[in-house]
């Protein structure tokens, strides 16, 4: 499993019942209340501890998802790898957004879309994405060299632990 973005200003500033429509079911403190809720999760990561039921209630009813079979099915699909946050926020990122307000929760979509689109978290999530690819590579690369004689078990450790180019994983 790997370790999600930190990402505090995505919530700032906090959501405003006046800018949502409330709807037949939920007032629009209702949304903001969830809306909020969803912005942190993806501020905190997306973290397995935040992932809880009324979170993929609502999520897997917005932006296109589509509920899995349960809330653990959800998560592994999108929240277990960095290659499953980079493909969430992107979808996020590319919904359109469809309906009125005041039967579905487009406006919350809208804000929430927006403020992915802007902090950047989808390039520092692709950052991380291809630095734990070439760690990956690394590692495979100093198994295989082992295996194949090109160098000591010893060397195993040391070209695993090879820095690659330096990039920053979190946003602040």
């Amino acid at each position: 499993m790997t370790v999600g973005v930190q990402f505090p200003a995505l919530r700032r500033p906090a959501l405003a019942a006046g800018g949502f429509t409330a709807t037949r079911w939920h007032s629009a403190d209702e949304k903001v209340r969830m809306g909020d809720a969803i912005l942190a999760f993806i501020a905190r990561g997306m973290p397995r501890s935040g992932w809880t039921k009324p979170l993929y209630e609502r999520v897997s009813n917005m932006f296109g998802f589509i509920a899995h079979y349960d809330r653990h099915g959800f998560w592994h699909t999108h929240f277990a790898s960095t290659a499953g946050r980079v493909a969430f926020l992107e979808q996020i990122a590319g919904y359109p957004c469809w309906g009125q307000p005041t039967a579905v929760w487009s406006d919350v979509e809208r804000e929430i879309r927006a403020r992915v689109l802007e902090s950047g978290l989808i390039a520092a999530y692709r950052a991380q994405e291809r630095q734990e690819t070439a760690c990956a590579e690394r590692e495979q690369l100093a198994r295989l060299l082992v295996k194949h004689g090109q160098a000591q078990h010893g060397d195993l450790h040391a070209a695993a632990a090879r820095p690659g180019p330096a990039s920053q994983l979190s946003l602040i």
